[in-house]
């Protein structure tokens, strides 16, 4: 006999903040990072190979509905749920304003909806002007109704307040009726009761044969959400979080609104978002290729080879945007924010980077290699662009680089095979010169074998977002996790990563 299975992500308290004016929130809500923490969560799961069949939303998903910019705020919200891909039902918060509208934008009424053999029952609780909670008789007995007509469907009761156990406060979280719900759970066969509303939430706890669980905010550090699992009528919940849970990464190589290659790259959120999830520091570096020329330009690589090119860029006073980006990068500089280059290589083998730029007082240079000069993609061989690219490799660790950015993604770029017999020699070389290589999971998977190697020789490991996108920013769950499966474990981080004081000198 088949089991039913089900796997459902859980989010609940963002009390977004976006178009909606600031309010006097707490500290330590970030409201206005919601969305944002939003769609990471959705990346943290893809980097984590799991998608959900579900995802469930439970209430207060905005600040103050009586904003009159609210309802944009939630039709944003809508937008990422949508784009996750997932299916979602999604209950209102006491913040979220008139439950028909709300409603009405996520398509989610109350009562039953089914998904892969389960039975969800959605509650909308009112509240009162004393911020009091009642569920109403109609919807006790549309359960014990729904119960009564599906009696083999295992039902899952999703609510923003939380039923049980009881809350040591004078703040009313629980609904005045707790009692009476619990009563009809029981009767009606519920297996599963989730809720939000209560920030620091409550830990999976079976009553009377039902699980109940209360998921934490996920607009208040360490910014958590929960794993359902469902198997049959059994029930695993993991909780999770997006906070970093070690001490001291330096996020290396972050980019910004000056990158054509950049889709929703912002660097006041991704300044906020990465010091809000535990980042120590973060290096704004930038393509230099991309601030000399424009972009039709720069993305066409013909300045690798063409002199003149290059020439007639650094005789204007701005070099294109180089010098708007050196006055925003040193507004910038703080003792959280260090900044930086990613640079490139021309034909002749020196760096893209004009004398006036080479004497700036940068933090941070890091080594990359987008495209290889006679590097013809669907004709040279394998063997020829393994030979050009260590050329180049060996060009760029002459240079004054402190880190060599994901180091065979030109490979994987170009559809070819990832040299693993090259992994000992560019660790050798990396070693000799004291630069560190990157781990960075930017459209890129980053060689196992290769960290462990790289390790063993000595040479520092620098951890990158190489953030394009927002929800990239603070991002190093993947990474930590490469780590640990090169037996690389958070109490050899000290000795193993790239910091400051280990680096050779900048330009």
């Amino acid at each position: 006999m088949s089991e039913n299975r089900l796997t459902l992500l859980a989010v609940s308290d963002l009390h977004y903040t976006g178009l909606a004016r600031q309010t006097d929130q707490t500290q330590h809500m970030r409201g206005e990072l919601a969305r944002a923490l939003l769609k990471k969560v959705f990346l943290r799961l893809r980097h984590m190979g799991i998608k959900p069949d579900a995802t469930l939303v439970l209430g207060d998903l905005v600040e103050d509905s009586a904003d009159r910019n609210a309802p944009l705020d939630m039709v944003s919200l809508h937008g990422e749920l949508l784009r996750s891909g997932i299916p979602f039902l999604v209950v209102p918060g006491n913040h979220d304003g008139d439950p028909a509208t709300f409603n009405a934008l996520f398509g989610s009424e109350p009562g039953l909806h089914k998904i892969g053999g389960y039975g969800f029952m959605l509650f909308n609780d009112h509240y009162n002007e004393n911020r009091e909670c009642i569920r109403a008789t109609a919807d006790l007995a549309a359960l014990k109704k729904c119960a009564a007509d599906h009696p083999d469907l295992p039902l899952v009761a999703v609510q923003h307040p939380p039923i049980y156990p009881p809350i040591d406060s004078h703040y009313p979280y629980r609904p005045t009726n707790a009692a009476e719900i619990i009563d009809a759970y029981q009767k009606s066969g519920v297996i599963l009761s989730l809720s939000g509303h209560y920030h620091k939430g409550q830990k999976a706890r079976v009553h009377e044969r039902i699980l109940y669980h209360t998921v934490p905010a996920l607009c208040e550090p360490p910014f958590r959400f929960s794993l359902i699992h469902l198997v049959d009528s059994r029930v695993e919940i993991e909780d999770l979080c997006l906070g970093l849970q070690v001490p001291n990464i330096i996020d290396v190589h972050c980019h910004t609104e000056h990158a054509y290659c950049g889709t929703t790259a912002d660097t006041a959120p991704c300044v906020a978002l990465s010091q809000a999830l535990g980042v120590s520091t973060l290096c704004i570096t930038e393509h230099a290729f991309q601030l000399y020329f424009d972009k039709p330009n720069a993305m066409g690589f013909r300045w690798q080879s063409d002199p003149s090119m290059v020439k007639a860029v650094w005789e204007t006073p701005e070099r294109g945007r180089m010098a708007a980006y050196r006055q925003f990068a040193a507004k910038l500089r703080s003792p959280f924010v260090k900044i930086g280059l990613e640079l490139d290589l021309l034909d002749d083998g020196n760096l893209l980077l004009a004398p006036e730029d080479l004497d700036f007082d940068w933090d941070i240079a890091i080594g990359a290699i987008h495209v290889i000069p006679g590097f013809v993609p669907g004709r040279t061989s394998q063997q020829e662009a393994e030979r050009l690219f260590l050329r180049d490799v060996e060009r760029l660790l002459e240079r004054d680089i402190d880190v060599l950015a994901h180091p065979f993604r030109f490979f994987t770029f170009n559809h070819l095979k990832v040299p693993s017999h090259l992994f000992a020699t560019l660790a050798g070389l990396l070693a000799d010169s004291g630069v560190a290589t990157e781990v960075n999971f930017h459209a890129y998977q980053p060689e196992t074998a290769f960290i462990r190697m790289c390790a063993e020789k000595g040479v520092k490991i620098a951890l990158a977002s190489d953030a394009h996108d927002l929800a990239e920013a603070g991002e190093f769950w993947p990474h930590v996790n490469a780590l640990r499966q090169a037996g690389i474990t958070p109490k050899m981080f000290p000795d193993t990563l790239f910091t400051f004081k280990n680096t050779i000198a900048t330009p």
